[in-house]
């Protein structure tokens, strides 16, 4: 299933309980929350071993998706909106732990980051820091 829609589908289940806008991209200074992709992991059965294919297929078929690493951020303001639409957008994000998305299912787990982890990428990315939360999405079938 397509990186895109499966981040559409994430998005979707976060603006349904947020009260500021959901988008995806590379975090700004407007107001909402802002759902950033920062890594694609392949799926270990790919970068460990050729993958099993049956007489006729087409070679990328049966390739697993790979892992997403997100970040969900607010804006740079501090207000009781934005802080209260991040805390939706966790709550949303426990309560819809599995949703589907395309063709398939998908799985959103919280990530562990740490200050030095969270700091290099925001610093590479050229981003002020800002208040966020971290997660991994995954196919789920």
């Amino acid at each position: 299933m397509p990186l895109f829609s499966r981040l559409t589908a994430l998005s979707h289940v976060i603006e349904k309980h947020a009260t500021l806008p959901v988008r995806i991209s590379r975090p700004d200074d407007a107001p909402g929350l802002f759902i950033w992709p920062w890594r694609i992991e392949e799926d270990s059965r790919v970068r460990n071993s050729p993958l099993p294919r049956l007489p006729g297929d087409a070679p990328l078929i049966r390739v697993p998706a790979p892992v997403i690493h997100f970040l969900v951020l607010a804006g740079t303001q501090l207000d009781e909106a934005t802080i209260a639409t991040l805390e939706a957008a966790r709550l949303a994000l426990l309560e819809t732990p599995v949703f589907e998305a395309g063709n398939g299912r998908v799985s959103v787990a919280p990530a562990v980051m740490t200050a030095g982890e969270l700091t290099d990428l925001f610093t590479a990315a050229a981003i002020p820091l800002r208040l966020c939360l971290a997660y991994t999405l995954r196919s789920s079938a």
